[in-house]
């Protein structure tokens, strides 16, 4: 056996939590005596460990599922996650990220929006952070873009922001649960629970984003937004023109004034900074 194949056996044992009894014989062969356990026994010390420790790590990515599900369920459902999706090679804080995919399938979990919705959140604001820096499109450049160009403009978007939808208030839900952590709270024990954010009126398209989820000055951040904003940045996303966003823009709210409407979710996409510059030519 060579070492390469040691190590990825080694690595098998220990990057999956396991029963490593029945691998006992090829541990044993593998790996040196212990004086008061086999060495399947000693592995497994050492495979729950690492596992654990996982576990620390990742409460800190997801402070705020940890302290909704408390630490035991906690410590169940990344388990379980980690036996289906085992640590690879890379960043630690790329460890959870599959975590929304198996909660999709998960027996216990999938019954749970408000949980997923939380891990998608959290997921979000992990992966965002790392994305590469981007020009951004300013207000000046906006007024030197000549009037004849403004039909056929696509303002790429920048990579550093994303919208999600959730029919649960997690901008409140979010503030409670920080307070709750800075005041020394028990995970699982909060005395407040995440609610449900109003359903959609009047003309109003389902099903639309109402959160704006963004890094800011190398912090992450997210706010909720009207469907306006929401249907406006959706669009940039997709990559249309600013013709087809007024057309939008018209199909979705009638009774406004289109125009005035889409020169003000531009300069409010300009001031968040979610527009990216032009490439250099």
């Amino acid at each position: 056996m060579t070492w390469r194949t040691e190590q990825e056996q080694f690595w098998g044992w220990i990057s999956r939590p396991q029963d490593l009894s029945a691998d006992a014989e090829q541990i044993a062969a593998l790996l040196a005596p212990h004086s008061h356990l086999s060495q399947a026994e000693a592995l497994s010390i050492y495979n729950n460990a690492y596992h654990q420790r996982l576990v620390e790590v990742s409460s800190a990515l997801f402070p705020v599922l940890f302290n909704t599900l408390g630490r035991e369920l906690y410590t169940q459902l990344w388990l379980g996650y980690m036996s289906k999706y085992p640590p690879r090679n890379g960043p630690i804080h790329r460890v959870g990220e599959s975590l929304c995919d198996f909660l999709s399938g998960h027996e216990q979990f999938c019954g749970l929006p408000a949980v997923a919705d939380i891990v998608r959140l959290e997921t979000l604001l992990i992966e965002l952070f790392d994305l590469a820096d981007e020009d951004t499109y300013t207000l000046k450049q906006l007024q030197a873009l000549p009037a004849e160009d403004w039909p056929q403009m696509h303002w790429p978007a920048k990579n550093d922001w994303a919208l999600l939808h959730s029919r649960f208030d997690l901008e409140k839900y979010w503030r409670q649960m920080h307070e709750f952590m800075e005041s020394g709270g028990v995970p699982g024990e909060t005395s407040f629970g995440i609610e449900l954010v109003p359903a959609p009126v009047g003309s109003v398209p389902e099903g639309l984003a109402n959160l704006l989820v963004c890094r800011k000055r190398h912090r992450m951040q997210f706010q909720a937004i009207g469907p306006e904003l929401a249907l406006f940045l959706t669009a940039i996303q997709a990559g249309e023109n600013f013709a087809q966003i007024c057309s939008r823009l018209a199909l979705a709210f009638p009774a406004q004034d289109i125009p005035a409407l889409s020169l003000k979710l531009l300069l409010r996409a300009i001031e968040l900074e979610l527009l990216a510059a032009p490439a250099a030519r």
